[in-house]
């Protein structure tokens, strides 16, 4: 739920931060740190603090909610905030009531700063492993930046690259007064970053550890970001640059369909594991339902519309699958979602052969057996159109549909969103301000410097 303390943007209260970390060193770590750091002492102590999954696996929901994949009904009961994602409202937040969305990815951000920050103090006698920590402290500052700029400001784009980003903190010191960095600069942040992590992190995937990157999956996050970007070259060559190193795709058909939960938390195919936030009580399963032509879409061979959902009792399509064996919506990077970026920037760049064999190679482990033949299609913008709609059906309540509305609008898609809700029709015209969130009203109080966003 939208109800925790707030964590100011100028000065986050540190000894709130420390409380949620789960480790053997918890009391220890829980003091109030000085601007020194002295209680990250040791690697056990930084490896402990990039772990805390209860802080690190949340990414925002807003997005989600305000997608176009599922609808709710009249008399369902949520949270403002919530509500007002939902139907596009100009105000969404109350004042000063916590914003998970802005709080939790500053959170994340604060912790891997307290690991920079400290990791030239510890004894180097582990260098490797001290560059490894390096590398996913930048991965997970990255994705928490990426994650609030998504939300916070205009998709980036060369004639966007001078506007307002978002406020990038670069250190762990609390009190640092910042302002919101150009679009460009933020995106140059977000991508130098990930492209040192990429050097730093472990060539493979901990099997047991999703919760910790590594080079595919900081190679994964650069594709995604190229492609909200409209790079489609940059894109490619980061998602090819992860393929390269890690192609493991689950085989559909060898998964029990019938089960409320059919995928596992080692999930072979999952890069680095996040979900939605978790306390979104809209997105929770029966809470909502999929959109009815989303799911007619889905073919009766096609797997995964026995693995993502089932009916309830009404006779409502819900969701049912959390991808990675949690109970709430798996918002972290796969091998599926760079299949199909590879895809997609393979057929805007006039590969369409290319493109529709990434898109069969997926597809082919979604299907019964030997079921799934592509339709006939030759030309790139055909190619393009069959690549979009499967990216959509595969990557449904991922937290990328909104994103991905906004950059086919800027490519003259027109996509209008529409939703009934108590008798009345809501509207949200292709670029519409509204497609930017607010930055929250207490930190725009207790900033002076921080611009509000047109809406």
């Amino acid at each position: 739920m939208y109800k925790k303390p707030v964590n100011r943007l100028t000065i986050l209260p540190v000894a709130l931060l420390m409380l949620s970390i789960a480790c053997t060193k918890q009391a220890a770590l829980e003091r109030v740190p000085d601007s020194s750091l002295d209680l990250l002492n040791s690697i056990e102590d930084v490896q402990a603090l990039l772990d805390n999954m209860i802080v690190m696996r949340e990414t925002p929901a807003l997005p989600e909610i305000s997608a176009d994949n599922f609808y709710i009904v009249d008399s369902g009961q949520f949270y403002p905030v919530e509500r007002n994602a939902y139907l596009w409202q100009r105000e969404i937040f109350e004042d000063n009531a916590p914003v998970e969305d802005w709080n939790q990815p500053y959170k994340q951000v604060y912790y891997a700063n307290s690991v920079l920050d400290a990791l030239p103090d510890l004894l180097a006698d582990k260098p490797q492993l001290i560059s490894q920590l390096r590398g996913a402290a930048l991965f997970i500052r990255s994705y928490a930046f990426y994650n609030l700029v998504l939300q916070f400001a205009n998709l980036y784009d060369v004639t966007s690259a001078g506007g307002p980003g978002i406020p990038l903190r670069l250190t762990a010191d609390p009190f640092e007064q910042i302002r919101r960095a150009t679009l460009g600069a933020t995106y140059d942040q977000i991508t130098n970053d990930l492209k040192e992590a990429a050097h730093l992190l472990p060539a493979m995937p901990d099997p047991l550890r999703k919760n910790r990157p590594s080079a595919p999956a900081a190679y994964a996050l650069l594709a995604r970001v190229y492609l909200s970007m409209r790079d489609y070259a940059g894109a490619l060559l980061y998602a090819d640059s992860s393929l390269s190193l890690y192609t493991k795709l689950l085989d559909y058909n060898s998964i029990d369909t019938s089960v409320i939960d059919p995928f596992s938390r080692n999930n072979e195919e999952v890069l680095y594991q996040s979900n939605l936030y978790s306390g979104a009580t809209m997105l929770h399963s029966g809470n909502c339902y999929i959109d009815s032509l989303l799911y007619r879409s889905y073919a009766a061979a096609d797997l995964r519309k026995q693995l993502f959902f089932t009916i309830d009792n009404t006779g409502h399509p819900i969701s049912k699958y959390s991808y990675s064996g949690y109970n709430f919506p798996f918002s972290g990077l796969a091998v599926d979602e760079v299949l199909l970026i590879r895809a997609e920037c393979k057929a805007r760049l006039q590969d369409a052969a290319g493109a529709l064999e990434d898109l069969v190679t997926l597809l082919k482990s979604r299907w019964k057996n030997g079921a799934y033949t592509p339709p006939p299609v030759n030309t790139p913008a055909e190619v393009l159109a069959l690549v979009l709609m499967e990216r959509r059906k595969e990557l449904i309540f991922r937290g990328l549909r909104w994103a991905d509305i906004r950059r086919l609008n800027k490519g003259n898609a027109s996509i209008t969103l529409q939703r009934k809700y108590r008798q009345q029709l809501y509207t949200l015209p292709p670029n519409d301000p509204r497609y930017v969130f607010p930055i929250p009203p207490d930190v725009i109080a207790f900033n002076n410097d921080i611009e509000q966003n047109p809406r």
